[in-house]
């Protein structure tokens, strides 16, 4: 199994906030590092614009590209991690996504500029969670710094949670993550890829584990809404997945501290929320194992639009759901 982690690089300062990560990664699980970049010549339409580049145009902007990965090379190397580099032409997400067949991980920044520009969020930090042959780490442009909104997203409480409700309670504040891997999971389900894949993250960085999910009766019908009674009921079957979610990973994880809580609220809202406090967020790109979506559904896109901290996307089949109670 290949220990290389992909990085892509473009010269931007939030390329940069992705290398520091990877390079914090690859040093606790002794990865190697390659520096991925890509490079393109403008075209242009001579029937429009009498514009001629110079014959060694395309040597220059290639030349400009290496010079930013080997400086990004020494960084890693000045750190202590194995790496390499390549340099390619063609559309910076193509590169990246072929890349990453042969990768364990791959990080790239929630923006960029030139072969990695993009709107909001980047074109490359769209099309990697989506399309990539490995995990995927987004780097938020500000990270370590958290950077939060002007107008935080409200949260109300959890409906059920491992800690203490009656301090939960008096501090009467958004729920915090702090220390923690929170993972985005279907509360009725014990064992996904996202689950697994955030235990992992969180035994190698030595952090308790905590398991988020969302009820969504919010989203119901106003014609029927479901009674105080199956309210109740259904937010204790949550509780007791998750439950057996952490009871799942004690053969692989015995020393792993896992904790949950449930929500009923939207859970883009909830995730990004949980971002303002959690060292990572780990969710799914589609299907069962995170929450249910396209390609790159909604939720995922909102949360790595507006997280202010790296969030892992595993890449989870239609097809694939886990075991339910």
């Amino acid at each position: 199994m290949s220990h290389t982690i992909i990085v892509g690089i473009d010269g931007s300062d939030n390329a940069e906030c992705a290398l520091q990560w990877a390079i914090t990664h690859a040093q606790k699980t002794s990865s190697e590092i390659r520096i991925v970049s890509a490079y393109t010549v403008p075209g242009v339409n001579m029937s429009q614009a009498d514009i001629v580049f110079p014959a060694d145009f395309d040597s220059a902007v290639k030349k400009t590209v290496e010079d930013i990965a080997e400086a990004a090379a020494a960084t890693v190397t000045k750190a202590g991690v194995p790496v390499s580099t390549t340099i390619a032409p063609g559309d910076a997400s193509g590169v990246m996504v072929e890349h990453s067949k042969n990768a364990a991980l791959a990080v790239v920044g929630a923006r960029g500029r030139g072969g990695f520009a993009g709107r909001l969020l980047g074109s490359v930090a769209l099309a990697m969670p989506a399309h990539s042959q490995c995990p995927t780490v987004v780097v938020p442009s500000t990270w370590p710094t958290r950077v939060m909104p002007t107008t935080p997203l409200p949260v109300d409480d959890p409906v059920r949670t491992t800690d203490d409700p009656s301090a939960e309670a008096e501090r009467r504040t958004r729920p915090d993550f702090s220390g923690e891997v929170v993972a985005a999971v279907d509360p009725f389900e014990t064992d996904t890829p996202v689950l697994r894949a955030a235990a992992s993250q969180a035994a190698i960085y030595g952090v308790p584990l905590r398991l988020v999910g969302v009820t969504a009766t919010h989203i119901l019908s106003p014609e029927w809404m479901p009674s105080e009674e199956h309210l109740i009921r259904m937010y204790d079957e949550a509780a007791t997945s998750f439950t057996a979610a952490a009871d799942s990973l004690k053969g692989d994880f015995p020393d792993l501290e896992v904790r949950y809580s449930v929500f009923d609220a939207p859970a883009t809202e909830v995730l990004v929320s949980a971002t303002y406090t959690a060292d990572l967020m780990v969710i799914g790109s589609r299907g069962r194992g995170g929450f249910v979506a396209t390609v790159l559904g909604s939720t995922s896109q909102g949360v790595l639009s507006h997280a202010v901290c790296p969030v892992r996307v595993v890449r989870v089949n239609r097809r694939q759901p886990g075991r339910r109670r």
